[in-house]
C-alpha cells in the first residue's frame, strides 16, 4: 500500500506538476496511511511502579486514578516491547497485589486485589489520586510511543487531593524547575534537547519558591537576560537578551510597549526565553524579533474546580491582594480568572504606584479534537514619571545628590498607562497526522507621561547645563495611543516514515499597529540645582496635547518548517519566511513610507551524542521595523535586521542534572541610535559575542538548584560621529557579566512536611549608561531568602530581598545617562487560603 503511495507521489513530481498542493495531499495521504500501521511499543526497566505507571499514562493517554499510599514502595518488573495496553498493565502490576479495572475509555481504577470491583464504593472513588491525564495525540519513532514527559506530584497534598484531574498544561503540582519541553520556539511541542535553540523556561513552581513579585525579578532566573526596573513608565520595554532588546510576548502575541500592569505575575504559568534571532515564526506587530523573545504563557482553565485568595504585604507600604479562581461551568466550558490590585509607595521621594491586572478566560471544548478559548485582559498602571538621576552627582562629580530624590514637584499629575486586550485561540485535531492552530487578537492601549525633564549640558542631560550642578527643566508630556489587529494560524502534520520522525508546518500572520501621539515641550526652560534640589517651577500642560504624529505598521508573512528525527539521534530543523515590514509614518515635520519584503531562513541541528548529551548549531535571520524609535528630521525609518549563528552543548542526567552551554554571535544592521534630543539614526551596526550557561540540578524531591553565568561583549561596529558613538563602543545597558544562583529544599520529615527554605545571589558587572560610553556604573551583587510553610489549605510565606542591605546605582535607560539608586533591605509576607 505505501509503495502505491509512493509511487503516486513520485510520478506526480516526474510529470512536472509537483505543486504545493500535491505534495500536502501526497504528505496527507501518506502520513494518515503510515500512521494507521503503526503499533505502539512499551519498554521500561526496573523502578518504582508509581514511575512506571506515570510513564505508561504520558504515553497511552490512560488515566489511572488510584490512592498514592498504594503503590508505595512497590517496584514495577522490566518490559520489553509489550504493544497490548492491558497486557502492559498486567505486567506493570504482577506480584503487586494490584488489580484494575476500566471506568472509560481512556481511564482506569486501581485497587486491592483483596477488594473486588463490587466493593469499590463512591466513597473510596472519591479519595483516589489520578496519575496523569493527557490528549491522545502520541508521536511515534520506529514503533515506540514518545510523548512529552508530564511531570505529576502524586503525593497527597495534606490529604487535599481529591479525585483531581491532572491536565497537561496544569503547573500546579509540579515542584520541578526544569522543563522537558517548550512550544514557543517551534510553535510545536518539542523536546527542548531535541530543539537546535537556546530556550530556557522560568516555571510556576520556580516563581513560587522564590516567591517573586514582578516578571522583571523572575527573567533574572535565565542567564544574559538584564531588565529596567520597575518603577519605570510602562511605555517601553528595556528587556535585554545578550544585549539587544528582546520583545515580550503573551500568548505568543506581541506587547510593543508593553504598557499596563507590565510586572504582573497573578496569571502567568510560565515564562518561556528564546535568544538571538527569531525571525521565522514571531513577525507580528513592526516584525520579526531580532534580540530575542520573552513568551508569557497564560494560566489556562482546567477541568476541576479550584481556588486561591491571598494577600502580600512588604516594605514601604506595598500591599497586594491577589485572586485564582477555576470554576468549570459543565464537561464543556471551563471558566478561569485571575486577578492581581498593587497598591505601593517607594523608597524614592513623591513615586507612589497603583496598578492592577484582570484576566477572565473561557475554554470551550469536546474533551476529544476541538478547543477554542477566549481571554481577556484588562490592565493598569500610574505613578508620578521617575527618569532616574545623573550621572554627575551620583556615580561621578564633586557633589552628591541625594538617592531618594525626585525630579520634579511633588504635586505633578500621575502618569499612566493601560491595556485593554482580547484574543482567541482555536485548536482542532483532524486526525493522528494533521492539526490546526488559529489565534486572532484585538488591542487598545494608550500611556501619558507627564515629567519635568532634566536639560542638561549635552543631549543626554548626563551633565550639568551649568557646573557644577545646575540643570535645566522642561515640562514634558507624551502622550500615545495604540490599536492592534493580529493573526496567525498554522497547519501542522506529524508523522513517521522509516526512520524518521517527522513534523512539518505551514503557517501564515498578519498584523496591523496603529500609533498616533504627540509630544509637547516649551523652548522657556526652569533651572535647579541638584546639589539642593528644591523644585519651584509649578508643573503645566506644556501644549495643545493634539495628535500630531501617526505611525501605521503593517506586517505580514508565510512560512515554511519542516522537523526531522533520524534514527532517533539527530535532530534537524529547517525553515523559510517570506515576511514583509511597512511602515506608514507622517507628522507636521514631514511624511514617509518604507517597505520591505525579503527572505528569512532558519536551519538547525542537534546530534545526540549519548542519550545524556547532544550537541547543536543554529542560523537564523530576522526583521523588524523601528516604530518606536523617533527618528531625526531627514533620516528613513528601515528596519532593523540580523542574524544570528549559536551553538552548544545540552544535556539531561537522568531528569535531575539539565541544561546547557552555549556560544553565539549576532550581527544587527540598520539599528536606531540615539543622537539627542532631536531624536535617533538608523545607522547602528552592532555585534554581540558571548558564551553563557543555564543549569538546573535536583538530586532528589527536596533539593533544588538553579545556576546561571552569562558573558556578553556587545559593541558598536561602526563609527557614528553624528551620534558621538565610536567604533568599539559598547551597547548601553549591558552588564559584560552577570550570573545567578538560587537554592531551595523541601523538608521532607513528617513533622517538617510544608515547610521549604531558600536561598539566592544575583550579581553583575557594570555597564555603560548610553552608547556614548561617557559613564559606567560599578558591579553588584545581593542576596536574598526565602521561607515558606503550608499546611492542608492554608500558606504562609517570606521573603527577604537584598539581605545585607548593599548599596550601589543601576542604569536607568530613561533619555541616556541616568541611573537609579538600588533598593535597600526589603521583605514581603504572603498569606492564602486555597479552596
Amino acid at each position: 500500500m505505501n509503495r502505491k503511495m509512493l509511487s503516486k507521489i513520485k510520478s506526480f513530481r516526474e510529470s512536472g506538476r509537483s505543486n504545493s498542493f500535491v505534495w500536502l495531499l501526497g504528505l496527507f495521504v501518506l502520513s494518515v496511511n503510515y500512521s494507521a500501521h503503526a503499533q505502539e511499543k512499551f519498554s521500561t526497566g526496573d523502578q518504582p511502579l508509581r514511575t512506571a505507571l506515570t510513564e505508561f499514562a504520558d504515553k497511552s493517554g490512560i488515566q489511572f486514578v488510584y490512592d498514592a499510599a498504594l503503590v508505595e514502595g512497590l517496584t514495577a518488573p522490566k518490559i520489553s516491547n509489550v504493544t497490548d495496553t492491558r497486557q502492559v498493565m498486567s505486567e506493570l502490576l504482577k506480584h503487586s497485589g494490584i488489580n484494575y479495572r476500566f471506568t472509560g475509555p481512556d481511564t482506569a481504577v486501581l485497587y486491592r486485589a483483596e477488594k473486588s470491583e463490587s466493593e469499590l464504593t463512591t466513597a473510596d472513588s472519591s479519595n483516589l489520586l489520578p496519575v496523569a491525564q493527557v490528549s491522545n495525540d502520541a508521536e511515534s519513532t520506529d514503533n515506540i510511543t514518545v510523548l512529552p514527559k508530564v511531570i505529576v506530584d502524586a503525593a497527597p497534598e495534606n490529604d487535599r487531593l481529591n479525585n483531581i484531574i491532572v491536565n497537561k498544561n496544569d503547573s500546579r503540582f509540579d515542584k520541578s524547575y526544569s522543563a522537558k519541553s517548550s512550544s514557543s520556539s517551534t510553535k510545536t511541542d518539542t523536546p527542548i534537547i531535541e530543539t537546535p535553540q537556546s530556550i530556557q523556561v522560568i516555571k510556576r513552581s520556580l516563581i513560587n519558591d522564590q516567591q517573586n513579585i514582578m516578571v522583571s525579578e523572575a527573567l533574572r532566573n535565565v542567564s544574559g537576560v538584564t531588565t529596567m526596573s520597575s518603577v519605570f513608565t510602562p511605555a517601553a520595554d528595556f528587556t535585554r537578551i545578550r544585549g539587544f532588546a528582546a520583545e515580550q510576548l503573551v500568548d505568543g502575541f506581541t506587547q510593543y510597549y508593553n504598557p499596563g500592569d507590565k510586572e504582573s505575575i497573578v496569571n502567568i504559568d510560565r515564562i518561556e526565553v528564546l535568544k538571538g534571532t527569531n525571525g521565522i515564526l514571531y513577525s507580528g506587530g513592526s516584525g520579526s524579533p531580532v534580540g530575542g523573545v520573552v513568551n508569557i504563557t497564560s494560566k489556562l482553565p482546567q477541568a476541576d474546580p479550584f481556588g486561591e485568595i491571598g494577600f502580600k504585604i512588604g516594605t514601604n507600604s506595598w500591599y497586594q491582594p491577589y485572586l485564582d479562581v477555576n470554576q468549570p461551568i459543565n464537561d464543556n466550558v471551563l471558566f478561569r480568572f485571575t486577578g492581581e490590585y498593587t497598591n505601593s509607595g517607594s523608597y524614592l521621594d513623591v513615586v507612589e504606584t497603583e496598578r492592577f491586572n484582570l484576566n477572565p478566560t473561557f475554554t470551550f471544548t469536546d474533551n476529544e479534537k476541538t478547543a477554542f478559548t477566549v481571554q481577556a485582559k484588562v490592565s493598569r498602571w500610574e505613578q508620578p514619571e521617575y527618569q532616574g538621576l545623573p550621572a554627575t552627582g551620583t556615580i561621578t562629580g564633586d557633589f552628591t545628590i541625594p538617592k531618594n530624590t525626585f525630579i520634579g514637584p511633588r504635586d505633578i499629575p500621575n502618569s499612566t498607562s493601560e491595556f485593554n486586550g482580547v484574543w482567541g485561540t482555536l485548536d482542532h485535531k483532524f486526525n493522528d497526522v494533521w492539526s490546526i492552530n488559529l489565534k486572532a487578537r484585538y488591542s487598545q492601549s494608550e500611556f501619558r507621561e507627564l515629567a519635568q525633564a532634566l536639560l542638561g549640558g549635552d543631549a543626554f542631560s548626563d551633565s550639568p547645563f551649568f557646573p557644577p550642578s545646575t540643570w535645566g527643566l522642561l515640562n514634558v508630556e507624551l502622550y500615545q495611543e495604540q490599536e492592534e489587529r493580529s493573526f496567525l494560524g498554522n497547519l501542522t502534520a506529524k508523522f513517521d516514515y522509516g526512520p524518521t520522525k517527522n513534523t512539518f508546518m505551514i503557517g501564515a500572520d498578519h498584523s496591523d499597529f496603529a500609533d498616533k501621539g504627540f509630544i509637547d515641550f516649551p523652548f522657556s526652560p526652569g533651572f535647579v540645582d541638584l546639589s539642593n534640589p528644591v523644585f519651584t517651577m509649578p508643573f503645566t500642560k506644556p501644549g495643545l496635547g493634539v495628535n500630531n504624529s501617526f505611525v501605521d505598521n503593517t506586517t505580514y508573512g508565510g512560512y515554511v518548517q519542516w522537523q526531522s528525527t533520524l534514527y532517533e539521534r539527530l535532530h534537524l530543523l529547517g525553515s523559510v519566511r517570506i515576511g514583509h515590514v511597512g511602515i506608514d509614518y507622517a507628522s507636521t515635520s514631514g511624511a514617509f513610507q518604507t517597505d520591505k519584503t525579503k527572505f528569512l531562513p532558519r536551519v538547525g541541528g542537534v546530534f545526540d551524542i549519548t542519550d545524556e548529551f547532544s550537541v547543536f548549531v543554529n542560523y537564523n535571520e530576522g526583521m523588524r521595523g523601528q516604530p518606536f524609535s523617533v527618528f531625526s528630521p531627514g533620516t528613513t525609518a528601515l528596519p532593523a535586521e540580523s542574524r544570528t549563528l549559536e551553538g552548544g552543548l545540552k544535556f539531561d542526567f537522568a531528569h535531575q542534572l539539565t541544561g546547557q552551554i552555549a556560544g553565539y554571535q549576532i550581527d544587527r544592521t540598520n539599528i536606531a541610535v540615539s543622537s539627542g534630543i532631536f531624536g535617533s539614526i538608523p545607522e547602528g551596526r552592532q555585534r554581540s559575542l558571548g558564551i553563557e550557561t543555564d543549569v538546573v540540578w535536583q538530586p532528589t524531591e527536596a533539593l533544588s538548584f538553579l545556576l546561571n553565568y552569562a558573558h556578553t561583549n556587545a559593541e558598536f561596529t561602526s563609527d557614528l560621529a553624528g551620534a558621538g558613538i565610536k567604533k568599539g563602543n559598547k551597547v548601553s545597558l549591558v552588564p559584560e557579566n552577570s550570573g545567578r544562583l538560587w537554592v531551595n529544599y523541601r523538608f521532607q520529615q513528617p513533622m517538617l512536611r510544608g515547610l521549604s527554605i531558600g536561598g539566592g545571589l544575583y550579581a553583575q558587572s557594570g555597564a555603560y549608561l548610553s552608547d556614548n560610553n561617557n559613564f559606567k556604573t560599578d558591579g553588584f551583587h545581593t542576596f536574598d531568602a526565602s521561607v515558606a510553610y503550608e499546611y492542608d489549605r492554608f500558606k504562609l510565606a517570606a521573603t527577604i530581598k537584598n539581605l545585607t542591605d548593599e548599596d550601589y546605582f543601576q542604569t536607568f535607560g530613561y533619555l541616556g545617562g541616568h541611573v537609579i539608586p538600588a533598593e535597600g533591605t526589603s521583605a514581603y509576607v504572603t498569606g492564602s487560603v486555597k479552596f
